[in-house]
């Protein structure tokens, strides 16, 4: 073999570092390249429900670095993501109209925080770093608002004849994720990972139960009990009967949370907006209404002012407990904020 043979050879083994490489070597396509990017920073096989939000809101990212001509995310500097928080900003006040003609609607300022937040998961996630990382409230001008001002649209009844509904579609594992969402105040991952025979081993000793797998990043803390009630009770057994054989919670042993999601829990979004639920957000929120008014014994907030402060803050200390939150502040977003009679 030549010299020119073996050099050859040696320069075809070496591999170019990803910063060398368009998109950082996650695609020749600006948005197949930050879907990777995306999957890669949280790990393939865990985070789906935060890999699926920020795909979707990468979409307005995406669009954007199209408009401008920008195919390669290397090309991205600080002057162009404060340029994208500008963009965000004026959709705020109104519809956005490009050159062509095209029109981005407006948004809210929750949105337009997360479309931030989310620009800069994906240049963290292709750089590696938090350089060109902007601060939501400094370029958008105006903080997160998340008080909740509208009445809570998931009574009982409602997520009854959703589960209903769903039973009658076929889908009663989705059905028991509905009631659990409504009855424990469960997020939907923690309803379909949920040990059912420990929570019931745990209210037949004392009453109560504690929420403990699939809790958001990764938190299990037994400080968020809940007691059982009737209602409580009756979506426990009815997840327990429908559950898999040999199952502990609502997967099979060839199931994952995605296959569930896709094949149980999309299907039951309709079916809950049907019923007049709009989301499983909803459902948690019907819940954290019930826990503060049966503190107060009496309305929340978003039917009628406040008239005893101390108890309202014990109440939104203990929906926030209950609701796997460890700032207080957060009940706001569930049952209304601090509105004070006269």
């Amino acid at each position: 073999m030549s010299n020119k043979q073996v050099s050859r050879g040696r320069r075809s083994s070496r591999k170019k570092p990803p910063e060398t490489k368009i998109n950082y070597g996650k695609g020749r396509q600006l948005a197949y390249a930050v879907k990777n990017a995306v999957d890669d920073h949280y790990s393939r096989v865990s985070h789906y429900n935060t890999r699926a939000t920020h795909k979707q809101r990468a979409e307005a990212f995406v669009q954007f670095c199209k408009f401008h001509g920008v195919k390669d995310a290397r090309y991205i500097d600080r002057e162009f993501v404060l340029s994208f928080g500008q963009y965000v900003r004026q959709r705020i006040e109104g519809e956005f109209q490009w050159p062509d003609g095209t029109v981005d609607g407006q948004v809210s300022v929750a949105y337009a925080h997360n479309l931030i937040s989310t620009m800069n998961v994906i240049m963290r996630a292709f750089r590696g770093d938090n350089v060109l990382k902007i601060s939501g409230k400094e370029v958008l001008g105006v903080c997160r608002k998340s008080v909740r001002t509208r009445e809570i649209q998931a009574d009982v009844v409602d997520a009854k004849d959703a589960a209903d509904r769903a039973i009658v579609a076929g889908f009663e594992r989705g059905s028991a994720v509905i009631l659990l969402a409504r009855a424990w105040g469960m997020r939907v991952r923690e309803a379909i990972l949920q040990d059912l025979d420990r929570m019931m081993r745990e209210i037949e000793k004392y009453g109560e139960a504690a929420i403990l797998e699939g809790c958001k990043g990764g938190r299990r803390s037994r400080d968020r009990t809940i007691r059982a009630n009737e209602f409580r009770m009756e979506a426990l057994r009815f997840a327990i009967e429908v559950r898999p054989a040999g199952s502990k919670n609502l997967l099979s042993e060839t199931d994952t949370v995605k296959r569930f999601l896709l094949r149980e829990i999309n299907p039951c979004r309709l079916i809950l907006k049907r019923a007049g639920v709009p989301t499983f957000q909803e459902l948690r929120a019907g819940f954290a209404q019930d826990v503060y008014e049966e503190i107060l014994e009496g309305p929340s907030p978003l039917k009628q002012p406040i008239r005893d402060k101390i108890l309202d803050r014990i109440a939104r200390a203990e929906v926030s407990r209950q609701l796997g939150h460890n700032r207080i502040s957060v009940a706001s977003s569930y049952i209304g904020g601090t509105r004070h009679a006269a």
